[in-house]
């Protein structure tokens, strides 16, 4: 058991640590977070102006005054010279201190290796420093993810190579179900700003394209996972995704089973409920009196909307997205099943034969690939979603 945190481990945190608040307190604009470019082109343009005014009007003394106000005002408008908006820094190192404590609890229970929590801590502090919902969507894949690892881990040791109670988990994995999400919500932060509901910004529909996006990664890590943890206590024997009349050993990469595609389905839904439930303004607009207005919330209508649409791609992407990584894991990801033990096992051997697929993905790697698909197809068909549903 480890009762003490290694020094590198402290050392390694706070460089971490220091690194991150470090990025987020200098990337961070002054009025709205980060500035989408069309707005700084516009403000660039507006001390162009000025700055021309000011040198034609060097000629005429009577207005270098009235030139100079201008030129002032408009410099003070840019983000660059501006302080940073308290509520930033206030998430920026609330998201740092929480994701410290969540990555620290992870290595103490063996659910994460040193590596992985390392990880886990630099994925969740940008994801929360870009919104609370980021992050907290992030963080409830985790947190249902470790939950369920643990459930049958007796019955999982004597089917699959490896299992541990805790499912500790490395970087490898790690940012194979985090990276590419984290980056599209740092993304989404820069080019477009502040989180908020779907069609409320004012750059087009690229902020709605990268929350689908968001949403439909963690919806499709969450439907897997769900899938892998559940599925395999199923009482009945899988069957193979591209042969379904053929059952195979539970474990088996591609197998797919009744329990483990409702499973996906529960899991994917609930991250897109989750992420709509937390839309900036959308609780507050469920208060009574005049709290909502105070508080700055959406319309009641405009909530549940968001709720509606964010659980039907999170639905989608977990069943959807658990389907295809069932068939890319039977057709380019090898599984072994050793007949003595009578387990999968990770390698060939003596006794392990090749019940399934092909030795070209890792299983990390058909994560990423899935996950990565399932993003880019919410984004791709985010136009005709919400023309349908608004």
């Amino acid at each position: 058991p480890l009762q003490q945190q290694p020094p590198e481990w402290n050392i390694a945190t706070m460089a971490l640590f220091k690194l991150a608040a470090s990025i987020f307190l200098l990337a961070s604009s002054p009025a709205y977070g980060f500035t989408s470019p069309t707005t700084l082109i516009a403000r660039s343009k507006q001390i162009s102006n000025s700055n021309n005014l000011s040198h034609h009007n060097s000629f005429f003394p009577s207005k270098i005054a009235i030139s100079t106000t201008t030129t002032s005002s408009s410099l003070s408008a840019l983000p660059i010279s501006s302080t940073i908006p308290t509520l930033d820094i206030s998430r920026t190192i609330i998201g740092l201190l929480l994701a410290q404590k969540i990555s620290n609890s992870g290595y103490k229970k063996q659910s994460l290796s040193k590596s992985g929590a390392i990880s886990a801590f630099l994925v969740a502090s940008f994801s929360l420093a870009t919104s609370f919902r980021n992050g907290l969507t992030l963080l409830a894949f985790y947190w249902t993810s470790s939950k369920l690892t643990r459930v049958g881990s007796k019955i999982k040791g004597k089917l699959e190579e490896g299992h541990t109670e805790g499912g500790e988990r490395g970087a490898s994995q790690v940012f194979a179900c985090s990276l590419i999400a984290v980056l599209c919500a740092c993304v989404r932060r820069i080019l477009v700003g502040n989180d908020g509901p779907l069609l409320s910004t004012s750059v087009g529909l690229l902020g709605d394209q990268l929350t689908l996006a968001y949403v439909a990664f963690f919806a499709c890590c969450a439907g897997d996972t769900w899938a892998s943890e559940l599925g395999v206590l199923s009482k009945s024997k899988p069957r193979l995704i591209i042969k379904p009349w053929k059952q195979v050993p539970p474990g088996t990469n591609g197998g797919i089973s009744f329990v483990g595609l409702a499973a996906s389905a529960a899991g994917g839904t609930l991250m897109g409920l989750i992420h709509g439930l937390l839309v900036p303004g959308g609780i507050a607009s469920m208060l009574p009196f005049n709290l909502p207005s105070m508080l700055g919330a959406i319309s009641s209508a405009a909530f549940k909307k968001e709720v509606l649409i964010l659980s039907l791609v999170g639905f989608i992407g977990g069943f959807g997205g658990s389907l295809l990584d069932s068939l890319l894991g039977a057709t380019i990801q090898v599984t072994y099943y050793d007949d003595v033990e009578e387990k999968i096992v990770k390698r060939s051997g003596p006794n392990a034969k090749r019940v399934g697929g092909l030795a070209f993905l890792s299983n990390e790697m058909v994560n990423v690939v899935s996950t990565a698909l399932s993003a880019l197809i919410a984004a791709l068909t985010a136009r005709s979603l919400l023309s349908i549903m608004i």
